[in-house]
């Protein structure tokens, strides 16, 4: 009798055991796959914001064309190395299926399998941007990760050209 009683008690305390070790365990991936999210989309808002603000501006800025209502890629513009502007990524993404992750050359980045990316570009006055300047001189980039695990990360700038 005692040593059923023995086997029934260790037995608890093992799954006991063994479920914070789980528990533990699946958590502590998270913050490797966060990581590789924030250097996915750290590395795209970085390569978009160095481009041109529209296709008449010089690198720099200095040219308002407020006359441009149009977000978009511009003819001849198919991939990722003719974008030159910030507003040529608008509908840009990568890591699907039949589109592995890239980096700005073209080369397919190893180890963030399961990851995929999406930009999106739209005319946005910031919260507490001047009364006076038209919203067309404000464009909001938003480049979403979306994790092995379904989890969705943004991360949104702003580009002017003020």
């Amino acid at each position: 009798m005692e040593t059923v009683i023995s086997i029934v008690i260790i037995t608890v305390a093992i799954v006991g055991i063994l479920s914070v070790i789980y528990n533990v365990t699946q958590k502590g991936i998270n913050p490797v796959m966060e990581l590789k999210a924030c250097e996915l989309g750290h590395a795209m808002l970085d390569e978009i914001i160095l481009k041109r603000w529209d296709e008449d501006t010089p690198l720099g800025g200095g040219h308002i064309n407020t006359a441009l209502a149009n977000i978009g890629r511009e003819a001849g513009e198919t991939s990722r190395q003719d974008f030159d502007d910030v507003d040529d990524y608008d509908g840009y993404s990568d890591g699907t299926s039949s589109e592995p992750l890239k980096d700005e050359a073209g080369n397919t980045l190893n180890g963030f399998e399961g990851y995929s990316r999406s930009v999106s570009v739209v005319f946005e006055k910031p919260t507490g941007a001047p009364a006076g300047i038209d919203v067309k001189n404000y464009k909001k980039i938003t480049v979403k990760i979306t994790l092995p695990t379904g989890e969705e990360i943004s991360f949104v700038t702003y580009k002017t050209n003020i």
